[in-house]
């Protein structure tokens, strides 16, 4: 089966694809210039290219801004005692569970987490003397946050 008048010509193509045809019988007329759609594709191109670059930036300032919290976190562990560094690695870092923190330690389940809520007590008042206030539970989540960022062995 062959359909007759289906086939456009060239000129007709370009014409099509550069709303060079005045009245398509819509009503509506076209400027019958070609930079028309060349101009709408490279705003469009530009307009994304914009989006890109800005969701780019903003990934790029949220590293360094989890950089920085990083290393203010690393900076303040270190400033701790040896024994609370220690168990804030182990229960933090390195996910060692309560029943293994208490065989490590010989001491009960519920002198564990007295030391690690001191612990965690004196990060919170490190962290505090340098004018960043937090609360004992924003400095659980902050130690959270940064943990899954920082190399092995960063602190010890």
């Amino acid at each position: 089966m062959i359909l007759r008048g289906s086939v456009e010509t060239l000129e007709e193509a370009i014409a099509r694809n550069n709303f060079a045809h005045h009245d398509d019988g819509s009503g509506i007329t076209t400027s019958g210039f070609a930079p028309d759609k060349v101009l709408h594709i490279l705003l469009n191109s530009q307009r994304d290219i914009e989006d890109e670059t800005r969701a780019m930036v903003l990934r790029m300032r949220d590293i360094y801004e989890k950089e920085d919290q990083i290393n203010y976190v690393r900076k303040c562990l270190l400033k701790m005692g040896i024994q609370d560094q220690y168990l804030i690695r182990e229960a933090y870092f390195n996910d060692m569970v309560m029943e293994k923190l208490v065989t490590r330690f010989n001491i009960s389940r519920s002198q564990i987490y007295r030391k690690l809520h001191k612990a965690v007590e004196n990060f919170v008042k490190i962290y505090n003397a340098s004018c960043h206030e937090v609360s004992s539970f924003r400095a659980q989540r902050l130690i959270n946050e940064v943990i899954p960022y920082m190399p092995e062995g960063s602190f010890a």
